[in-house]
């Protein structure tokens, strides 16, 4: 079975449990770790004992270990999880074998298996077999209601008013995963003796540096040809505190967005007018601007840089990042 977008995000929040096991795969190894959070707490309710993990390449080599973990019996009860940590298309064959005598009676089986091709073997095993779940997940910003739903799970129970929800998904849309989670959670400690909903002051004291003056600044240095400022604002951005990974999000977010608006059929300002999160004020004469002046076969090609820039920077490895980021931001400058 194979999900994707919205669909696997609610399958990891609420699994099918007559199923023997789900694949996560998808560029964002932050968005896997959490999907992978949350379904092994929810197989397991939330009970350590209860889940076993493997790594994927001991796995490969004693495939008898995953047959012997998914087939073992706690002492406690409830249903138990295996996690398979960093699988790759050669563990496809054993699993293959082994899943095939497995019943939704054993432990669920976890495999992360990270960014996989449309031909990978692992995916085809996951996508061809109903009793299996293949999810692939990508970086998608949450909306609103999405974004609300979290805050309550997190205990949030005042709210927040419209402006500061506007402020929050505005924010959610340049973060990976992971820190939008991180950032729900600081909200609701934030008001947990609150006695009315957030205002916009307030979410703008709770954002996280990415979404300073200084970043701001960086995009419109980056896609308005100020070279020269380039590599001052990363500095100041990165002694803040702010990643690299991070600051190429925030830049991926906007060059993505400029190139909706000048692809879109019927003009550059009804595109602009469609975009969620709304743009208001200054940055929507500021986004027009950034428009008209690249055009979408530049912008086209500006998304791509950035994505293999930022594949470099999630890939394993010691690298100099900043120097990567740096770089790359340069060169969009340039093609000004």
């Amino acid at each position: 079975m194979k999900l994707s977008g919205r669909e696997a995000r609610r399958f990891c929040a609420a699994p099918d449990m007559a199923l023997v096991g789900a694949l996560l795969h998808g560029p964002d190894d932050g968005l896997i770790a959490l999907c992978r959070g949350e379904l092994v707490a929810t197989v397991t309710e939330g009970d350590d004992l209860r889940l076993t993990r493997l790594e994927g390449d001991a796995a490969r080599r004693d495939p008898a270990a995953i047959d012997e973990a998914l087939r073992a019996r706690g002492f406690f009860p409830g249903r138990r999880s295996v996690v398979i940590a960093d699988a790759k298309d050669t563990l496809a064959k054993p699993l293959h074998a082994i899943l095939d005598g497995v019943t939704a009676e054993e432990a669920f089986l976890v495999v992360e298996g990270g960014s996989l091709g449309a031909r990978s073997p692992l995916r085809r095993l996951f996508e061809g077999d109903r009793r299996l779940a293949a999810l692939g997940l990508y970086p998608q910003a949450p909306g609103a209601g999405e974004l609300r739903e979290g805050l309550e799970a997190a205990g949030m129970a005042q709210g927040l008013d419209d402006d500061a929800m506007a402020e929050l998904t505005a924010a959610a849309a340049e973060l990976d995963a992971g820190a939008v989670q991180q950032l729900i959670e600081k909200i609701a400690i934030f008001s947990l003796d609150a006695e009315r909903a957030l205002s916009a002051g307030e979410m703008r004291a709770l954002l996280p540096q990415a979404r300073d003056a200084d970043l701001d600044r960086l995009l419109e240095a980056v896609a308005g040809g100020a070279v020269a400022e380039v590599g001052p604002l990363i500095g100041r951005l990165s002694a803040g505190g702010v990643a690299p990974v991070r600051i190429m999000i925030a830049i991926g977010g906007h060059f993505r967005r400029l190139l909706t608006v000048a692809s879109a059929g019927g003009g550059a300002e009804q595109a602009l007018g469609r975009l969620r999160p709304p743009v208001f004020g200054t940055r929507r004469d500021a986004m027009m601007r950034q428009v008209r002046r690249w055009g979408a076969p530049r912008l086209e090609r500006a998304v791509r840089m950035i994505f293999e820039a930022d594949r470099t920077l999630r890939s394993p490895g010691d690298r100099p990042d900043q120097a990567i980021v740096e770089r790359t931001l340069i060169r969009l400058a340039l093609m000004v």
